[in-house]
């Protein structure tokens, strides 16, 4: 089973990977590979950590975890993917016409910023030699406010360069895309990431323990 499929799974509740439901991955995965095309910025910038919360430019992001996640860190990645408005289109035509391949588009969405957030922190790990990445941050985890999306959007330009827009709610539109935060720092540090630092421990789509 691919890395790709695994992460459908997860987002499908950790499913069952019976035979049927596994070609209905197949399908969809290779779909989304053939018309959707991911694109994304990123920007390297000085950080200042608090207590309780990170300094960046003009912008205070009020929040003790991200603080903690960048702690010992002098700099982050700013960054942002979309799948852009062909996977939000056909994720209402799925809806609307099959459910089953709605639910799939839907995990496979996911799966597929997050493989490109990968080659986005591969290509930063490049350019970055010496330096150790920190697991990545958004707004609207933990306790880091999704209001912190506005100073992201400043940040990167996100309206000028992705042609993205927030809604009153501080939705993205397209809604297939996500913003992060990667901490550099010059000292390794276990930090913990993803499922294994949220608190949320009944979460359907948490990453199993390995």
């Amino acid at each position: 089973m691919t890395a790709f499929e695994r992460e459908v799974l997860r987002y499908l509740g950790n499913a069952a990977p019976d035979a049927r439901l596994m070609e209905l991955i197949a399908s969809v995965e290779a779909e989304m590979r053939r018309d959707i095309r991911p694109r994304g910025v990123r920007r390297r910038l000085t950080v200042a950590v608090a207590e309780t919360g990170v300094q960046v430019e003009g912008f205070y992001l009020e929040s003790r975890a991200l603080a903690q996640n960048l702690c010992g860190c002098r700099e982050a990645c700013f960054a942002a993917a979309t799948l852009g408005a062909e996977a939000d289109r056909l994720l209402r035509r799925y809806a609307a016409l099959d459910l089953p391949r709605a639910a799939v588009w839907q995990g496979a969405c996911a799966a597929y910023l997050e493989e490109y957030l990968n080659g986005m922190e591969a290509a930063l790990r490049a350019e970055a030699p010496g330096l150790y990445l920190r697991p990545r941050f958004s707004p609207g985890y933990g306790d880091l406010d999704i209001s912190n999306q506005q100073a992201m959007f400043s940040l990167l330009e996100l309206e000028k360069r992705l042609g993205l827009s927030l809604t009153p709610a501080q939705m993205m539109l397209p809604e297939k895309s996500v913003t992060a935060i990667i901490g550099l720092s010059k000292e390794p540090r276990k930090a913990a990431g993803g499922c294994a630092s949220c608190a949320k421990t009944d979460c359907p789509n948490r990453r199993k323990e390995a």
